[in-house]
């Protein structure tokens, strides 16, 4: 079982790599939210319409990790 040091530990890990990742997608030469903020895979068509900025995959994790993260 993971003690609070791993926790933040991932927290902070997952953290630097959105914050890149969101860095790489403002610098890019590919205009729009074609690719996922986070990991950078290509985001399809009909969820990019509505608007939004991440994958599924990545859209449930930050779910996740904000309802863990909820009480502190």
């Amino acid at each position: 079982m993971a003690d609070d040091a791993d926790i933040a530990n991932d927290y902070i890990n997952n953290e630097v790599s959105r914050a890149l990742a969101r860095l790489r997608q403002a610098t890019s030469a590919t205009p729009g939210l074609k690719f996922c903020a986070e990991c950078e895979e290509e985001i399809p068509e009909a969820r990019r319409k509505l608007g939004f900025k991440l994958c599924v995959q990545c859209a449930e994790e930050s779910e996740r990790r904000n309802s863990l993260f909820a009480n502190y």
